[in-house]
């Protein structure tokens, strides 16, 4: 069978394209076998027919940019949480400091702060969090899945005294998801005892993509 060859002359090739920012928000179904460009980071995506973007995997075939689909998010909160410290809160994440996962949820008190985590990961979780505290004053959180209304993971102590001073704790968890469907999650107020105040600068929440590292 002899070899078929096809000249184009004048001719532009172009992949369906936009930034990522674009890609994320639009959040489309590619077709089987189509092709998505981010032109701001140069890695590309194949849809399947039936998955939407943002939980398609990046391309991994090496060269042109492409070849890792690792994501991450910093993220930060407002300064003073004095007002929202009951059990069954959660910390409000109100910022995407760094990275390029989902950012929090916004709007007002307890609508701030939930992310949403896309389907089909493992997510490396931790929490810090820097509280001064009344006397005798305790904060416990754990992460809180939203979508599947439970709790998951360790469980972080930020302070706990039995003097009559007042002062400050960091506290640090660790924690790991592995989502099916698109998944909301918060850091959780479970235990609350006559605390001040959550400072904003050193408490932060860092969720990575997990690749067993």
């Amino acid at each position: 069978m002899g070899n078929s060859i096809i000249q184009l002359k004048n001719t532009v090739i172009q992949l369906k394209n936009d930034t990522a920012a674009n890609w994320a928000s639009g959040n489309p179904v590619l077709a089987l076998g189509e092709m998505g460009l981010e032109t701001d980071t140069n890695k590309i995506k194949f849809g399947d027919g039936s998955t939407a973007w943002s939980s398609l995997p990046y391309f991994d075939g090496g060269g042109g940019g492409g070849s890792s689909s690792f994501k991450y998010g910093e993220y930060g909160l407002s300064p003073d949480q004095s007002s929202n410290l009951g059990v069954n809160k959660h910390i409000e994440f109100d910022t995407l400091i760094n990275g390029s996962l989902n950012p929090p949820s916004t709007g007002i008190g307890q609508e701030n702060g939930t992310i949403t985590l896309p389907a089909g990961k493992t997510y490396k979780i931790q929490l810090i969090v820097h509280t001064t505290y009344n006397p005798t004053g305790e904060l416990r959180f754990r992460m809180y899945n939203e979508t599947a209304s439970e709790y998951f993971g360790m469980a972080c102590m930020s302070a706990s005294v039995g003097y009559n001073d007042s002062g400050s704790f960091n506290g640090q968890l660790v924690s790991f998801i592995t989502t099916t469907v698109d998944t909301d999650i918060n850091a959780r107020i479970f235990v609350s005892t006559r605390p001040a105040k959550i400072d904003n600068s050193p408490t932060r929440l860092i969720i990575e993509e997990y690749a067993g590292y």
